[in-house]
């Protein structure tokens, strides 16, 4: 996930412009957060709802059209606009917020979305696709301006659907694949493979975080979290997601991953489990879960790392345990999302990792949220 550092607006700026806009106090029961918007996809409801992270308290829903299955958010670094991934198949698209009016335009793009990712400049957005693609939007122009195919034998990419687009410290943009369990670098530019593919130790690498240091790569799968070193391209550990650390086939997978703000705990979500892995990034070591309703797609920190916000989908998801029925829960969730109900987002304190306040009622299909500071 890209860090709020990456969007290059700091804490300070922050709470300046909180310091300059009202808010409305938080109920006596739900204890004051930090000033800015989380951003939130609710899959089956097509909209973002806007949650004032002062208060906790859903502000506006901005629709995305019918159909859409918003998932995952990208944004520009200066706040201004977020880019929806949109799982619809009808027809495929990226919806595009103006966050300073929250009105919405749509883009075409080739074939449903898996997932959107921001440059490291924040110019560029990769959209990796089911239809062996990924294609990359221009964020002055919101103009899809490359595509990469996989595979294309004049540049050595691996054939295989692109589950994840994400570019890393080096400047290389590493792609995962769906059903390789593979992930490869390719140069952003010119699409010419730099790394080649390397087995993680799972299938379906859709997510993957890039330690502080950009010495460590953590790529998600179904059923583990492996760990990369970077410069010698070679897995160095596993880490399973059962409760006492050894692989099982009834593992829950690994979904998404987010690193604190100061890189010490990574927080991974799980399909198939009712629980938040943290990892400490030092020894690559499970140091605690955090207890969720159902499956948990996505944690996401304030800029000031004071609060964790974890997308929780509800214990409806409890009748998909363990790795078999991880795609068909997900599949379930960006398609019909039979038998689910309303979901909610869990907000912690990742200084002690203890929750805090009361959960913020979601509609059906929380995704991958977004935290941003306040606009000026």
């Amino acid at each position: 996930m890209k860090t709020l550092a990456r969007l290059g607006i700091s804490a300070m700026l922050a709470l300046c412009v909180a310091a300059g806009t009202a808010h409305p106090a938080p109920p006596a029961d739900q204890p004051q957060g930090p000033a800015g918007e989380l951003y939130l996809p609710e899959v089956q409801n097509n909209t973002v709802a806007v949650i004032d992270t002062a208060t906790n308290t859903v502000k506006q829903r901005i629709p995305t059209g019918p159909a859409t299955k918003p998932g995952v958010l990208a944004a520009t670094p200066d706040g201004k606009k977020v880019y929806v991934d949109n799982f619809g198949f009808t027809p495929p698209s990226v919806t595009i917020i103006d966050r300073p009016s929250n009105t919405t335009r749509s883009i075409p793009v080739e074939s449903p979305p898996l997932g959107i990712f921001a440059s490291n400049d924040g110019k560029e957005i990769f959209v990796p696709e089911v239809g062996f693609v990924i294609e990359v939007l221009d964020v002055a122009t919101d103009t899809i301006v490359r595509r990469f195919r996989f595979p294309d034998l004049a540049t050595g990419r691996f054939p295989d659907i692109p589950a994840g687009a994400i570019q890393g410290p080096d400047g290389l943009l590493y792609v995962g694949f769906m059903n390789s369990g593979m992930i490869e670098a390719i140069d952003p530019s010119t699409g010419v493979v730099a790394r080649p593919p390397l087995i993680v130790g799972g299938i379906g690498t859709f997510w993957y975080t890039f330690s502080r240091d950009g010495t460590k790569l953590y790529v998600n799968s179904i059923n583990t979290i492996s760990v990369i070193d970077l410069r010698n391209w070679r897995v160095t550990k596993l880490i399973h997601t059962s409760a006492d650390g050894n692989y099982y086939p009834g593992n829950p997978g690994a979904f998404v991953s987010t690193l604190t703000p100061d890189g010490s705990k990574l927080y991974v979500t799980v399909f198939g489990g009712k629980d938040v892995m943290i990892i400490d990034t030092a020894k690559d070591e499970v140091i605690g879960r955090i207890p969720t309703t159902g499956a948990s797609t996505a944690v996401m920190f304030s800029e000031d790392g004071t609060r964790g916000y974890i997308s929780d989908v509800g214990p409806s998801t409890n009748a998909y345990p363990g790795p078999l029925l991880d795609p068909l829960l997900f599949g379930n969730l960006v398609t019909m999302g039979v038998g689910l109900t309303p979901g909610q987002v869990i907000v912690f304190d990742p200084r002690t990792d203890h929750i805090v306040g009361d959960p913020i009622p979601t509609k059906v299909g929380p995704g991958v949220p977004l935290w941003l500071p306040l606009l000026n």
